[in-house]
């Protein structure tokens, strides 16, 4: 099985690698896009963040008045900053699902008219989301050295955190973009599923609160150890568990696996239905 995974990732690699040069021309479009006649241009990618946190927190850290885990003693600003963790990855996946569920009948005449290879759209605007949440990375860390501590060495593996949660986005990108051109529908379904993803991933709450006999859902939640890997670089300053860190990265393969077979499977239909 392990064997098959790897060489159905290999594959999906070696096409985009010899895409290379369609595939960075389409994330750069992607990513200027998203400022193109804009005042402030890439600034945005700090102002949106910042704008977001700012509401989060005042919700439920003056609001709600809640404290981070089982620890009443916890300050406002660590509970700010585990919201921010959680947010990051978690806005990269629902931004990269979102944008994709709709991308090819967005892109009908690429299907039609031209020929590339069209797992590049999909996974252009995952590599987009991913650079564009690098700035909220470099956020967290300044607030991080200006509120709470000084970062230390373990930063240094920061980087390997982005590579579970680009997979797992990859994989469900790949998958709703190939069956988002058949049913159109779609795009609403998995709005709503984003969102009761977002409440039911430990984003404003730790892990720890959950009574025992609920737990298990958040095994069945494929962002939840993500998140935990986040917050242990970024707020602990601790090297994650690198038995969680393999765990997350195997689920994200199958996931990506999945939404390759999927789409290779149901792509050659899509110019009959678009």
């Amino acid at each position: 099985m392990k064997t098959n995974l790897i060489n159905k990732v290999v594959r999906y690699l070696s096409s985009l690698y010899s895409s290379k040069n369609l595939l960075f021309e389409f994330t750069k479009r992607d990513f200027q896009q998203r400022y193109k006649g804009s005042l402030l241009g890439v600034v945005w990618a700090f102002i949106a963040p910042l704008l977001m946190l700012a509401v989060y927190s005042f919700i439920f850290v003056i609001v709600f008045k809640s404290r981070w885990g089982n620890v009443t003693e916890s300050s406002d600003m660590l509970y700010t900053f585990m919201i921010f963790a959680g947010l990051i990855p978690f806005n990269l996946f629902a931004e990269s699902v979102n944008r994709s569920v709709g991308i090819l009948t967005q892109s009908s005449n690429y299907i039609k008219k031209v020929v590339i290879k069209l797992e590049i759209l999909p996974t252009s605007i995952v590599l987009s989301t991913a650079i564009n949440s690098l700035f909220s990375l470099l956020l967290l860390v300044l607030g991080k050295f200006l509120f709470l501590d000084t970062p230390n060495g373990v930063l240094i593996f920061a980087p390997l955190v982005l590579v579970p949660i680009v997979i797992l986005s990859l994989g469900v990108s790949l998958l709703v973009a190939a069956l988002g051109i058949y049913l159109r529908d779609l795009v609403y379904i998995v709005g709503l599923l984003v969102n009761i993803l977002f409440y039911m991933s430990p984003i404003f709450y730790s892990a720890s609160v959950i009574p025992e006999k609920f737990r298990f859902i958040l095994a069945f939640n494929p962002i939840s150890p993500i998140i935990t890997l986040y917050r242990d670089i970024f707020i602990n300053g601790q090297l994650f568990s690198l038995s969680l860190y393999f765990q997350t990265c195997f689920t994200a393969l199958i996931v990506l696996v999945i939404g390759l077979f999927v789409f290779n499977f149901l792509k050659k239909g899509f110019a009959d239905v678009i």
